[in-house]
Formats: C-alpha cells, structure tokens, sequence
C-alpha cells in the first residue's frame, strides 16, 4: 500500500519548508513468519512564506502545487495554519 505524506522540516517566521514523502508498505505472512517490506521516499519539497507557496520535486524543477494540496493529506491544512500565523 501506498500513500504521500507531508512533514514539516523547518518553520521559523519567515518561512516553512514542507517535505512531501512517498510511504509504501506491504506485509506478508506465512505459515509460522511475517514479513514486512517498508519504504519511505521523497517526492517534492514546499516552500511557503508569508506571501507565497510553490513546490519543487527532487530535480529541483517546478511542480504543482494545488495537486499536492489535493493529493496529501493535511498539507493544506499546513500551509493555511502557517498563512493564518502571519
């Protein structure tokens, strides 16, 4: 299974920076054993000051960020939380 999550790495007054992080786990037992396969991979990093947010994947180049809005759960509330402490 797998599925993005945001963390905030840094956050000062001034500006915030959000990782955007693919986790995907699978499981599989058998018999008398389980097995477990986790992995946890960067995808996109935010950047958020007062007046702006914009996201870059991990080539550095420009992505969309009302799709990440959309597709990671709580980045938006994130990025409204730190636009609402300005």
């Amino acid at each position: 299974m797998s599925t993005l999550r945001a963390r905030e790495i840094f956050n000062n007054s001034a500006l915030m920076l959000i990782a955007v992080e693919s986790v995907d786990f699978r499981h599989n037992k058998t018999g008398t054993s389980c097995q477990l396969f986790c992995n946890i991979e960067p995808i996109a990093v935010i950047i958020c000051d007062p007046d702006t947010s914009y996201a870059l994947d991990m080539k550095a180049k420009p992505a969309t960020i009302d799709q990440l809005r959309q597709d990671v759960p709580g980045m938006d509330a994130i990025i409204t939380a730190f636009s609402d402490a300005q």
